[in-house]
């Protein structure tokens, strides 16, 4: 019955005809990221005032172009790469929001999303697609949308677990046979290799990881070989998760929440990757509202959440979505996994940076956050933070504490000058006996 699908195809310049003026637009976002469809939209000229809404997307965004202004709005649930100048410039704006509250925002019907941008693996032979490698915040806007338009991509994964749209609420598609966008490995510098190394030490036989993308989290990643039954619950994970599984590190069998599989909500990654997460039973795409849900992060036990920061203070407070005013990403998964790490039995929060930025020049442990900077981790949810130079635990230390701790694992050409900054802000010492 599904065999002939594609001969309904229509061309991206006739399926974007669905977007009228003043229309509420959702994106899907990361590898699947439907580009023809955004580049037919750009191409529009008698539209004005949509409002675009999308999690990180790849590739460029043609819709945020300095001559689009007026016409389309983009609002960054998460900002990526190609949505930084627009968001600074003040032609796209950024909506600072815990990952898994987005689906609830769309579901609530406080953004009623008219018309939804999906990326589609074809059809089976019972009529139904699979959001492939993003499931985040695309399942809600794929139930929710008046009108489904879709990519449907011969090279788009099909997926296991809460994927699926049926082919029927597909109102307009274009048929592709395309590469997803692909991100190769970070290098992982000395730097990153040592931060691996601490938070690898953190790292239990039998723990749960949720991870991000990037040089440190692949590095702690290639330094779990000697682990055994680790689990995967997170919201996204890249290619260094893959070695892990196939060399039989991770089971997932000490899992108390999806025994057995290995759960995401989306991947971002390598064409290896993609060929990995294809019709692959052990492992799950999720929705962000149940990856990132504390209530399930929670139940399985030794949870160690591994996550980012572009500055933290000398009171624990954690900047990662900002510089400065400057946005720069999202609060995105962080503090649902924090906080979820921390109620886990054993559970291990972590937030894993350089201690300097600007080739050594500045210091990522500050006196005070930049005014501006958005705090995504409090000070009453931080645990451990680590550097190049180890790793120390807040929790339950006082501010002189947490102040001697950072310090301690900051650049050593800067502790002088954060342990002066520390004496003119709380009338403290540091270098005398308490």
């Amino acid at each position: 019955m599904f065999e002939n699908w594609s001969q309904k195809a229509t061309s991206a310049d006739e399926a974007v005809r669905a977007v009228r003026s003043g229309m509420r637009l959702f994106v899907h976002g990361a590898a699947a990221t439907p580009t023809p469809l955004l580049d037919a939209l750009a191409r529009r000229t008698d539209l004005e005032n949509v409002t675009i809404y999308h999690l990180h997307t790849s590739g460029p965004a043609p819709f945020a172009a300095p001559e689009h202004e007026g016409r389309f709005l983009s609002v960054s649930l998460f900002t990526g790469p190609p949505l930084r100048s627009a968001v600074q410039d003040g032609r796209a704006d950024f909506m600072p929001v815990f990952l898994s509250d987005i689906p609830s925002l769309f579901e609530s019907g406080l953004i009623p999303i008219d018309v939804a941008f999906l990326q589609l693996s074809p059809p089976d032979r019972h009529g139904y697609c699979t959001l492939g490698t993003s499931v985040d915040a695309a399942l809600a806007a794929s139930h929710t949308a008046k009108t489904v338009v879709a990519e449907i991509n011969q090279q788009m994964p099909r997926t296991h677990g809460n994927t699926l749209v049926p082919f029927a609420r597909v109102s307009a598609f274009i048929a592709t046979d395309r590469p997803l966008h692909a991100h190769d490995a970070v290098d992982v510098g000395q730097v990153e290799d040592q931060i691996g190394a601490h938070v690898a030490r953190l790292v239990p036989d039998g723990a749960t990881l949720q991870m991000g993308i990037g040089a440190i989290p692949d590095a702690v990643l290639r330094r779990l070989g000697d682990k055994s039954d680790l689990g995967v619950h997170t919201e996204m994970f890249s290619d260094g998760v893959m070695a892990l599984i196939r060399n039989g590190n991770v089971t997932n069998r000490l899992k108390h929440v999806h025994k057995g599989r290995t759960v995401t909500s989306f991947v971002s990654g390598s064409t290896a990757l993609f060929d990995f997460v294809h019709d692959n039973p052990f492992i799950e795409f999720h929705p962000c509202d149940r990856t990132n849900d504390t209530a399930i992060i929670r139940r399985n036990d030794r949870v160690v959440a591994i996550n980012s920061a572009l500055e933290v203070d000398l009171s624990g407070q954690v900047c990662a979505d900002s510089i400065g005013h400057r946005i720069y990403s999202g609060i995105g998964g962080q503090m649902d996994f924090i906080r979820g790490a921390a109620l886990s039995a054993g559970g291990v929060p972590v937030i894993a940076l350089p201690s300097t930025a600007a080739r050594g020049t500045v210091s990522r442990i500050v006196p005070s956050l930049k005014p501006g900077a958005g705090v995504v981790t409090t000070r009453g949810h931080v645990h451990w933070v680590a550097t190049e130079y180890g790793a120390v635990n807040l929790f339950g230390r006082s501010l002189r504490d947490r102040a001697e701790l950072l310090i301690s694992i900051a650049h050593p050409d800067m502790r002088g000058d954060l342990t002066s900054a520390y004496r003119e802000i709380r009338h403290i010492d540091l270098s005398r006996p308490s």
